[in-house]
C-alpha cells in the first residue's frame, strides 16, 4: 500500500482521484480480511487483532458499521459451526453491499 501511495503521490493533477483509489484499495483489503474470517470460522476461532482492525475500519466507514460489526462478532461466538458460518456470511454480505454503496 505504501508503494501505491508513493506512486500515486507523484501524480500532480486530477484532484483527489488518487486518494479515492487508495481508499477503495484499502476497503477491498478490509473486506478480504472479513471474508477470509467467514471462510475459516466453521473450522477455527478467527477472532484476531487483524480482524478487529478490519471491523474498526468498517465501523468508521459505513453508516450502520458499528451495528454490523457487533453482529459479526456475535456470530463468531456462536457455538454451532454451521450456524456460525451461515450468520457470519450473512452479515459479511450486508457489509459488502453497504461498502459497495460507497462507490466501491
Amino acid at each position: 500500500m505504501t508503494e501505491k501511495k508513493k506512486q500515486l503521490g507523484n501524480v500532480a493533477f486530477g484532484g483527489n482521484w488518487s486518494e479515492e483509489l487508495v481508499d477503495k484499495d484499502q476497503l477491498q483489503r478490509t473486506l478480504s480480511v472479513i471474508e477470509r474470517a467467514v471462510r475459516d470460522c466453521a473450522r477455527r476461532d478467527v477472532r484476531s487483532r487483524q480482524l478487529e482492525k478490519a471491523l474498526e475500519e468498517i465501523s468508521r466507514t459505513i453508516e450502520k458499521g458499528p451495528q454490523l460489526t457487533r453482529r459479526f462478532m456475535r456470530s463468531l461466538a456462536e457455538p454451532n459451526p454451521s450456524l456460525r458460518y451461515m450468520e457470519a456470511g450473512r452479515v459479511a454480505r450486508i457489509i459488502r453491499r453497504s461498502v459497495g454503496g460507497l462507490g466501491g
